[in-house]
């Protein structure tokens, strides 16, 4: 079949194993994922994968090796391989992003 539904809405949230403020809706064997992150979230490792992120709720800084991206409910961005980056929740709602990962996000 040459499309494969993502039944986000069907899906239950997990929680993150490796951070207390991160909950994840994940399409087992795609990239695809939505991402919550509590207010205060602060991912303490880089990553360097490549990225398609909408923000759908909230907001989404990214700090980068010059400096901190800060993306809005309603905007988009594109992260490439190799440009390492963390994410973090500033605001005082959760944040919730649409994302696509070069490799395919762990449940």
């Amino acid at each position: 079949m040459p499309i494969t539904r993502l039944p986000f809405a069907d899906l239950g949230w997990v929680q993150s194993p490796t951070h207390p403020l991160e909950r994840k809706k994940v399409v087992p064997g795609r990239s695809a994922a939505l991402l919550q992150f509590a207010p205060g979230f602060a991912d303490p490792n880089a990553c360097a994968r490549s990225h398609v992120i909408y923000v759908l709720q909230g907001v989404l800084e990214l700090e980068l090796d010059d400096g901190v991206e800060r993306i809005a409910a309603g905007e988009a961005c594109w992260i490439d391989r190799d440009s390492p980056h963390r994410a973090r929740n500033p605001g005082t709602e959760n944040t919730v992003v649409f994302i696509v990962s070069d490799v395919a996000p762990e449940a």
